[in-house]
């Protein structure tokens, strides 16, 4: 049987943030890419696969010398193997992007295309001048969790709304309309307990009330609630062009920011 949260489509945010494994989908990406770089060089002189190959098998997976030649697709074959850990795939993403730097002008087409993959998985790692780097940290990711436990119907809707828009699950991730839906549910925090629709107003409510807030970080928050306000982002208002549209990065750094800011509140006991 169907539980509640898959009946009433609830996500958790370790479903739509992937950190600490490989789905199937970024798997698929990681083959793709080592795929596009293989079918983008093999004519050219100074690309030799097999040579990149036979040093995997050595030294990456510490194998004899002699048993490389009965070998075949080893790099591809080791992407797809599933009894190898998440995090020796992206080592050894790490070390052919090292050997590709002396086989290919081409690299840094082939990072982006891996990054842009990555972020449409919503993986939390890039490679970042040939290495892996996290850009979604476990912290953050509680953030959102803890924010989701909330006593508030509303906020918990609405940041319920922003993990959908921004699942890699849905056929078009909508980030805009994720982005709204985050800063949706601090508006509904500061609608309920404060009595104030808007961000700006409850903010200034809660000093009048004693409730005092870092004038940075009130500053920081009311700056990002501006940003959603932007007309050229199409957030809140009608897409002027596309030459801002938010993407997975802004829609996951909005949705980590207004839960922490959610939790930062309830601290205040309001």
């Amino acid at each position: 049987m169907a539980l509640f949260s898959e009946r009433y489509g609830y996500l958790s945010p370790r479903t739509v943030i992937i950190r600490e494994q490989i789905t199937e989908q970024i798997q698929n990406s990681i083959y793709n890419w080592i795929t596009k770089v293989y079918n983008e060089n093999c004519y050219s002189p100074d690309f030799d696969f097999r040579a990149l190959e036979h040093y995997i098998w050595v030294y990456f997976l510490d194998q004899r010398i002699d048993e490389y030649k009965r070998q075949n697709d080893i790099i591809r074959r080791y992407i797809l193997n599933e009894k190898f850990v998440w995090f020796r795939k992206l080592d050894l993403i790490e070390v052919v992007y090292e050997q590709l730097v002396k086989m290919s002008p081409k690299i840094q087409i082939f990072t982006e295309y891996l990054n842009n993959e990555f972020e449409r998985h919503n993986f939390a790692y890039r490679l970042v001048d040939g290495r892996i780097v996290e850009i979604t940290s476990e912290e953050e990711i509680k953030a959102v969790e803890q924010a989701l436990i909330t006593p508030i119907d509303g906020v918990r809707t609405h940041l319920q709304t922003a993990l959908k828009h921004l699942s890699a699950s849905q056929n078009e991730p909508d980030y805009r309309n994720s982005i709204k839906e985050s800063i949706s549910a601090v508006e509904c925090y500061c609608r309920t307990i404060i009595g104030e629709n808007s961000l700006g107003k409850a903010l200034n409510k809660m000093e009048a009330n004693g409730i005092t807030l870092n004038t940075t970080l009130k500053s920081a928050f009311e700056k990002l609630y501006g940003y959603t306000n932007n007309p050229d982002t199409g957030i809140r208002h009608a897409l002027i062009d596309d030459t801002n549209i938010p993407t997975s990065a802004e829609a996951t750094y909005m949705l980590v920011t207004c839960s922490a800011f959610i939790n930062y509140l309830n601290t205040k006991n309001i």
